[in-house]
C-alpha cells in the first residue's frame, strides 16, 4: 500500500481499479427470480423496504422478515434496522426501494457482515451498484459516507416496476447520469483517485461516456415510456444507464464538482428537499461553467435538462433570487468536499460563486 491508503504498483504508480456487483440482472418480471437468488446467499432473509414501494408492489419475498424504512437514512435509523434484523437472525439482507432505502439496507449489511441483494424500484439514482452509504442528519444534510467492504452481491432491477414509478424519479436518474462523463474525465485529467483509491481505468471512462450518450439518445423516449407505464427498449437503455453505467462510472471513474455541489445545496434549507439527481443535474451545469465550456455547449446541456423536466436554475429547486449570502451557504460545504480537487483549474469560494452566477445568468 502506498501513502494515504492509495494502492500502488511499479515505481509508486497508483493502480487502475474497477469494482462492480457480482451480478446485475435487469428486465420486466426480473423480481420473480428473487427468492431463488436469495436462497443462494442465506436462509433467513430480512427485507428492508421503502413503505411506498412496499405498499405499491408488495413484498417479493413472502417468507422474509419485513422492516419498513422510516424515510431518512441517519445513523439512528441504520442502528434501529440493524438491531431488528439481528433479532430476527437475518443472514442475508435485501434492500428494496429508492436510494435512501437501499443505502439503509447496505448499512445493515455492513453492521451484520451479511450479503446483500439490492432491488431498486425506481431508477432515480446510481446508489444500487455501489459500496457507498450516504448518511444524513435529521435536517436532511449529508454528514458522512460509509463504505461496504465490497459491492453488493446482486443488483436486480425489474423494469416493469420501474415503469410504474413516477416520471419525476426517472428524470432524476437521468440527472444523476448527466454528470458522470464530465466528472470521470475531470478526475482522470487531474490525476485523482476513484472510490477504490486507484486511478480511473479506461473502462470507467468508457462507461461514463456511454452513460451520457445513452441518456441523450433515449432519455426523452424513456420518460414517455414511463408515462405509459410500459417498459420498452428506450426505457431499458436508460434504466441500465441510470443504475449500472452511472454507478460503475462514478465509483470507478471518480467524482468532481457536480457531486461536490450536492453538499452545498443540501446545506441550504430551501434546497434540501430536492431529489439527488435533480441536484446533480444542476451541479453538472455549474461544473461545465467552472471548467470553461463554451456558451453553446452549456446551452445544449441546459436545453436537454429542461426537456427532461430537470432544474437549470436555483429557482427550479426552490431558491428564487439567490443572494450573496445564499451563494456563500452553498459554496462553503461544496469547496470542503473531497472531490473538489478533481478539476482542471483549482477551485475557490470565489470561483464556485462565479460559476453559480454564470449558470443563473445564462
Amino acid at each position: 500500500m502506498g501513502t494515504h491508503g492509495v494502492e500502488e504498483g511499479h515505481a509508486g504508480m497508483a493502480l487502475r481499479i474497477l469494482g462492480a456487483p457480482r451480478r446485475y440482472i435487469q428486465g420486466p418480471g426480473a423480481v420473480a427470480g428473487l427468492p431463488e437468488i436469495v436462497a443462494t446467499l442465506g436462509t433467513r432473509p430480512v427485507l428492508i423496504a421503502d413503505p411506498v414501494a412496499l405498499d405499491r408492489e408488495g413484498a417479493p419475498l413472502p417468507d422474509a422478515t419485513v422492516l419498513r424504512f422510516a424515510g431518512e437514512i441517519t445513523k439512528a435509523e441504520i442502528a434501529r434496522l440493524a438491531e431488528a434484523a439481528k433479532a430476527a437472525g437475518a443472514d442475508v439482507v435485501v434492500g428494496m426501494g429508492g436510494g435512501k432505502a437501499i443505502d439503509s439496507a447496505k448499512g445493515v449489511s455492513r453492521r451484520l457482515g451479511a450479503p446483500i441483494v439490492v432491488v431498486p424500484t425506481v431508477a432515480s439514482n446510481d446508489a444500487p451498484t455501489s459500496r457507498l452509504i450516504v448518511v444524513y442528519d435529521e435536517h436532511h444534510t449529508i454528514v458522512e459516507v460509509e463504505m461496504l467492504a465490497s459491492n453488493p452481491d446482486v443488483v436486480l432491477v425489474d423494469t416493469a416496476i420501474v415503469a410504474r414509478a413516477p416520471r419525476r424519479l426517472l428524470a432524476a436518474g437521468i440527472g444523476d447520469c448527466m454528470s458522470k462523463t464530465f466528472e470521470a474525465h475531470a478526475c482522470a485529467k487531474a490525476g485523482g483517485h476513484n472510490f477504490f483509491q486507484g486511478r480511473t481505468p479506461l473502462a470507467a471512462l468508457a462507461l461514463a461516456d456511454a452513460c451520457y450518450a445513452t441518456i441523450r439518445r433515449d432519455g426523452i423516449a424513456a420518460l414517455a415510456a414511463c408515462d405509459r407505464q410500459v417498459p420498452d427498449e428506450a426505457l431499458e437503455n436508460v434504466v441500465e444507464s441510470a443504475v449500472l453505467l452511472s454507478g460503475l462510472g462514478f465509483e470507478s471513474g471518480g467524482l468532481s464538482l457536480a457531486h461536490s455541489l450536492t453538499r452545498g445545496l443540501t446545506a441550504h434549507p430551501k434546497l434540501a428537499g430536492a431529489l439527488h439527481g435533480e441536484l446533480v443535474a444542476y451541479g453538472t451545469l455549474v461544473q461545465v461553467a467552472h471548467e470553461g465550456m463554451d456558451e453553446a455547449g452549456r446551452a445544449d446541456i441546459a436545453a436537454f435538462s429542461r426537456a427532461c423536466g430537470l432544474p437549470t436554475r436555483l429557482a427550479d429547486l426552490g431558491l428564487a433570487a439567490p443572494s450573496d449570502e445564499d451563494y456563500a451557504i452553498i459554496a462553503g460545504p461544496t469547496l470542503a468536499a473531497p472531490h473538489m480537487k478533481h478539476l482542471s483549474r483549482p477551485a475557490s469560494l470565489d470561483s464556485i460563486v462565479a460559476a453559480l452566477k454564470a449558470v443563473e445568468a445564462s
